[in-house]
């Protein structure tokens, strides 16, 4: 396989058919979604042991009065069932645009190399042939997922609601108390968390097999969902060095990447922090306020750009892989070890 060859070809397409961008975008912000979330529990050093006080503690006892009583009515299970519900129908929405954008990248790449001229409209109604195969695709592969994440999110609401209620979080015990509450607790909730990131990581790396590959055997050979996987994994187990060999490549260009990124946003964060310092002194928030949100925009702004760039040159060149290892391209330039075989009709 000529890895160099290849590698040109999927620079010069993403640089000449620009509209694919639009569509390495769409994937980027669809389907490279994460999130974490954190807190910090201060206590002060001096608790009441009896008595009438409570101790010195931030939060005064009509605020933990007003949290407790909220913390026990309906309405806050209402919002964590309301937000589970809008993180399921965010993630659906997700899925579908990706799975679309992915579809329409695929197949106009496709076209491309078999000689046909490709614009933006003709993109997009390509992503229509697939959509739905390749929607239940990425639906199964975000299951395992979504799973864990909102196992994650019922670990941190198990372990504030427990610290809450035993009294921890408003100064109600005494140290000793709290240490061993702490030490019941918090041990078997960082073993379930490391082990459903293990668990998480483990996952990416069968889910990322299976997109990659199972998505193509969808948009260019017309296979079905169930067909993809076993398409899918043969593929892979039986091209492993290559394979191999190119998600290393793209690991390195990522990281080129990002430094690439990360060195002006760092030095735009040390200014920004500067001249944060000085407005303070100065007294002039509002200035700083306005050139912050400013600097924030532009930030995302050139993130998007370049990530919506580098998402289609790697579906691109994930699409010219697949063609040559699967046999879409002359007998003569294919030298992977999958035998080939003549393409499927594709799915009009």
């Amino acid at each position: 396989m000529e890895y160099g060859q290849i590698l040109r070809r999927a620079a010069q397409i993403t640089w000449k058919y620009k509209f694919l961008w639009v569509f390495g975008f769409a994937i980027a912000l669809c389907r490279g979604q994460g999130g974490g979330g954190g807190g910090n529990f201060n206590f002060g050093n001096t608790f009441s042991r009896g008595g009438e006080g409570n101790g010195e503690f931030p939060i005064s006892p009509q605020v933990l009065r007003q949290i407790e009583q909220f913390v026990n009515s309906p309405t806050f299970w209402g919002l964590i069932v309301g937000l589970i519900i809008l993180i399921l129908l965010l993630s659906l929405l997700s899925i579908a645009v990706g799975a679309y954008a992915r579809g329409a990248l695929v197949r106009s790449v496709n076209r491309i190399e078999n000689g046909e001229t490709v614009d933006f409209r003709q993109a997009w109604q390509e992503g229509k042939a697939s959509f739905r195969p390749l929607f239940w695709l990425e639906l199964i592969l975000s299951i395992p997922q979504l799973v864990i994440g909102l196992s994650i999110l019922g670990l941190l609401l198990v372990l504030f609601l427990n610290l809450f209620q035993s009294g921890a979080l408003s100064g109600g015990m005494a140290p000793s108390e709290l240490i061993l509450q702490v030490t019941r607790i918090l041990p078997l909730v960082v073993v379930a968390f490391c082990g459903l990131i293990c668990l998480s990581l483990i996952l990416q790396l069968f889910i990322a097999i299976f997109t990659v590959f199972g998505s193509r055997a969808i948009a260019l050979e017309g296979m079905g969902v169930t067909a993809s996987f076993g398409r899918a994994w043969r593929i892979f187990t039986q091209n492993l060095a290559p394979i191999v060999l190119f998600a290393l490549i793209l690991f390195g260009i990522s990281l080129v990447v990002g430094i690439v990124i990360g060195i002006p946003v760092a030095i735009l964060i040390g200014l920004m922090l500067v001249f944060g310092i000085g407005a303070a002194m100065s007294g002039f928030w509002p200035l700083f306020v306005v050139l912050l949100v400013g600097v924030v925009l532009l930030i995302v702004l050139i993130s998007a750009l370049v990530g919506g760039i580098y998402r289609a040159f790697v579906e691109t060149l994930w699409t010219l892989v697949y063609r040559q290892l699967v046999g879409l391209v002359p007998k003569s330039t294919w030298q992977g070890e999958l035998p080939p075989s003549p393409p499927q009709p594709i799915t009009p």
